[in-house]
């Protein structure tokens, strides 16, 4: 896990202080979102094409992928996993996809991504394809 938490933290720990920035002065939630893709191609435009403009992506690896977003209310993240889940399922139906999300509930923006990377490798670990959200 140390591998995956150091590479994602690298990538994102300035874009996810960011948002805890914005988070903090206008008291609204942040979500990290990680997506595991298990199999052949660049998923990055799914991706994008199922989220807002305020949405920030970015391509961690070949198979890792991240989005932080705010959650304008107590399901937003789970509509969000929810709808990247299945354009992923109808584009790509035999590939195994994992999805963790970790929102900020008293989360600085480490925490958030150690949350986020644990929930992650929890839904590689299950069968089929999976969301983990435990925060």
């Amino acid at each position: 896990m140390s591998y995956i938490y150091s590479t994602i933290k690298a990538k994102l720990q300035e874009e996810a202080r960011s948002f805890e920035c914005i988070s903090s002065r206008y008291g609204l939630p942040f979500c990290l979102m990680l997506i595991h893709h298990g199999g052949q191609g660049d998923i990055s435009q799914i991706i994008v094409s199922n989220t807002r403009c305020a949405d920030r992506f970015k391509k961690i690896s070949d198979s890792y992928y991240a989005l932080l977003f705010f959650a304008n209310n107590p399901e937003a993240h789970a509509k969000v996993a929810n709808k990247i889940l299945f354009a992923l399922e109808r584009s790509y139906p035999n590939t195994k996809i994992s999805i963790g999300v970790a929102c900020k509930e008293r989360l600085d923006s480490e925490d958030i991504i150690l949350k986020a990377v644990q929930n992650v490798l929890s839904a590689q670990e299950m069968d089929g394809n999976a969301i983990v959200d435990n925060f």
